[in-house]
């Protein structure tokens, strides 16, 4: 009886019905207080509208939940816990603070002393050829002296371009002055390229078009030229400043720069190299005992695609030296990246693995096979035979 009636008080009913009368004690207390003896023309001095709010709890506590607090009351520290009242009843408002909208908040939060002016005619002719390859971020951190768009037009956006090719791009943003702030940050993956292109739009709701407000080029195998990040100061055509960061996390050989050792190379000169005693490259071993130790029971096995980086890194991996490559649970959880490595790596050889001659012929001896034949009979399987050493 005594733990029914204990878990009784700790109901949400009980424990709501004496919230509601602790919240109720002021109001006790304001009548005790009626009662005591006073001068009668103290009360009668006072105005009813004192006395009507001093009846109103609601008036003197902050109950509802769309009531902010009284300015000019100093507040406790657990009072600003949160964003909560210190009794836990009611949330308070978070005080609307003005945004990075105007020219000087845009100006003092950014050093423009850090970043270096840029412009794309300052690139040696020398070094207009060159291309670059690996993982870039780009943060744009603000546009200045950005001539504003029309007044039926205040949205714009950016765009970044790779080699002409649209990479990237921010939301519709309000452009009320001359400075944009931006604080966006993008990475992007590059291969083999040469020309980053900012370019600003502004949306014109009449003729439901985006119209260029003004654009710049950075050419990133300069830039990075002895140092992997650069703040630059780049110059807007026909007029602005773009204020951005970019650095170079990952630098990758290009495609043109290193042959090939196993990804699209002939199969008999990949094992010759590789000196096994299987007469199976290596990546077809490591990849398959893998795949045979903890992928059979996966769904969807061969079917589903793996990390595009990590398979990049496997890749590399494999072309760098593939007597070294562990392919571990801890190293590689996801089966699914060794299953398209191995998909890979059977896509991109030369010639296929059935010749072409034989191709057609195992196609008709496997349609003629009559259902359920007995183990003895291996005609498709025997035309196998006819193939190399190494395809077999």
């Amino acid at each position: 009886k005594k733990i029914r009636s204990l878990n009784k008080v700790k109901s949400p009913g009980t424990v709501r019905r004496l919230s509601i009368k602790m919240k109720k004690l002021p109001e006790l207390r304001r009548k005790l207080s009626l009662r005591s003896p006073r001068p009668r023309g103290q009360e009668e001095t006072s105005p009813p509208e004192t006395r009507k709010e001093s009846r109103n709890v609601i008036s003197r506590y902050h109950l509802d939940t769309s009531v902010t607090s009284r300015p000019g009351l100093p507040r406790a520290k657990a009072a600003g816990r949160g964003g909560y009242l210190s009794d836990g009843d009611s949330p308070e408002l978070p005080s609307k603070t003005g945004g990075r909208g105007d020219t000087e908040d845009g100006e003092t939060g950014l050093d423009v002393g850090a970043f270096r002016p840029y412009s794309c005619g300052d690139t040696p002719p020398s070094r207009c050829g060159q291309h670059i390859s690996g993982l870039v971020s780009v943060h744009l951190h603000g546009v200045r002296d950005l001539k504003p768009p029309r007044a039926e037009s205040r949205e714009v956006f950016c765009v970044l371009q790779v080699d002409a090719a649209n990479r990237a791009r921010t939301a519709l943003l309000t452009c009320k002055t001359a400075f944009l702030g931006l604080n966006h940050t993008f990475n992007l993956e590059l291969e083999a390229a040469r020309n980053l292109k900012v370019i600003v739009f502004s949306w014109d709701p009449t003729s439901c078009r985006n119209r260029l407000c003004c654009h710049g080029t950075v050419v990133l195998p300069h830039i990075f030229r002895g140092c992997r990040a650069q703040q630059l100061a780049v110059r807007l055509h026909p007029r602005g400043v773009l204020y951005s960061k970019l650095t170079l996390v990952e630098q990758w050989d290009g495609p043109g720069e290193r042959e090939p050792r196993v990804f699209g190379v002939d199969l008999g000169q990949l094992v010759e190299r590789e000196r096994t005693a299987t007469k199976v490259p290596l990546l077809i071993q490591k990849c398959v005992a893998e795949i045979e130790k903890r992928g059979l029971k996966v769904v969807g096995l061969y079917r589903l695609c793996g990390s595009a980086a990590v398979k990049k890194e496997l890749r590399d991996a494999f072309e760098r030296d593939s007597a070294a490559v562990t392919l571990s649970e801890q190293l590689y959880p996801d089966i699914n990246v060794i299953t398209g490595i191995l998909k890979d790596f059977l896509r991109e050889l030369p010639t296929p693995l059935i010749t072409p001659t034989l191709y057609h012929v195992v196609l008709e001896a496997m349609a003629r096979r009559p259902p359920r034949t007995p183990p003895g009979e291996r005609d498709a399987v025997s035309l196998l035979d006819c193939l190399p050493d190494v395809e077999k």
